[in-house]
């Protein structure tokens, strides 16, 4: 995880004032483009597997990823809920 990144992320979400912590949209934001990278690996793999039991491993490795993406999803969209209350 890129502390550099991060650290840009949470300067101008700290811009709301409304968010009480501003480095959750920050993180949130980082692990969900992480994690796409990895989706996106995991998809072009799917070509070079021979084998069925490597094609279950890859699929349960996407679907932890595409879980993780949605537990920030969820996270970042409490955040944004703060603003409208």
């Amino acid at each position: 995880m890129s502390n550099n990144r991060i650290e840009k992320l949470r300067k101008k979400a700290s811009l709301v004032k409304q968010i009480d912590a501003p480095s959750i949209l920050a993180v949130d934001l980082n692990d969900i483009l992480e994690s796409n990278i990895k989706v996106t690996k995991l998809i072009d793999e799917i070509d070079s597997l021979d084998k069925k039991d490597e094609l279950e491993d890859l699929l349960i490795n996407l679907e932890i990823e595409l879980d993780h993406i949605n537990w920030h999803y969820k996270s970042f969209k409490k955040q944004l809920s703060k603003l409208y209350e």
